[in-house]
């Protein structure tokens, strides 16, 4: 295989990058398959151990190859988390919070003109939309959200009946999973929300507001989550590839 040939305007790890990605997507790399040791790779798609690693370096931060020291290099299996993509509430010492998922309901429907503008659609488009509520310890958290349908291949909105996670569903429509751009700011509760858990109405709330997009910069999904922090806390890594976080306005 000449990658060279193929895209010479590309740089050569890249297009390593883009066929291993590509193969990733298509199912040709399963979820959990081990790759060759990469001496091995790197004969079979004709580069230089130094591309190879580069390539694979990149992937790895893209989140879809994992490399376990002295096990090998997997293809990122989604599915074996529980947790999602990304995720920056946790328990006060740190920890990632063991919630469950109460699922309020799920339609869809032809999205509205905020939903059309935050997943960046196109003309009239179907949206899935899901409601629930996290529970640790009772509930802490009330989302709601909006999932692009066109863009999972085939997707049953009955498929979203059991909270989901959205790196699975990417992964079993063969949809390559990026970055989330999230907007935090406090805001006093609403009344069906502090219904909902279990407040005074005007409690402060975090609120979390979240796009995810494909690899390729395609709006996925828009999640809002109304969270209450009393026995929580939350905790962004900054600087670093993956999700962004932007703060507005000030803490009461």
């Amino acid at each position: 295989m000449s990658f060279e040939k193929k895209n010479s305007t590309r740089a050569l790890y890249l297009q390593v990058r883009d066929h291993l990605a590509q193969q990733i997507a298509w199912g040709a790399l399963k979820p959990g398959a081990v790759l060759p040791n990469e001496l091995q790779f790197s004969e079979e798609l004709g580069v230089s151990l130094g591309t190879l690693r580069k390539a694979l370096e990149t992937l790895e931060k893209e989140r879809l190859i994992t490399r376990r020291q002295g096990r090998g290099t997997f293809v990122r299996d989604h599915a074996a988390g529980a947790q999602p993509p990304v995720d920056n509430i946790r328990t006060k010492e740190g920890e990632q919070v063991p919630f469950t998922v109460q699922l309020l309901d799920v339609t869809s429907g032809l999205a509205s003109p905020e939903e059309t503008r935050r997943l960046a659609l196109e003309g009239p488009a179907i949206i899935a939309r899901c409601r629930q509520v996290r529970h640790y310890n009772g509930p802490f958290m009330f989302e709601q959200i909006a999932l692009a349908v066109s863009h999972f291949a085939g997707l049953d909105c009955e498929q979203l009946s059991d909270a989901y996670n959205i790196a699975v569903l990417a992964q079993n429509h063969g949809v390559l999973l990026g970055a989330a751009l999230e907007c935090i700011e406090i805001v006093s509760a609403p009344e069906e929300i502090s219904t909902l858990l279990r407040l005074e109405p005007g409690t402060p709330l975090l609120k979390l507001d979240r796009v995810h997009y494909s690899l390729d910069r395609v709006p996925l999904e828009w999640r809002v989550g109304y969270c209450e922090l009393t026995s929580l806390k939350y905790v962004a890594k900054l600087g670093v590839d993956g999700a962004r976080t932007r703060i507005q306005g000030s803490f009461l």
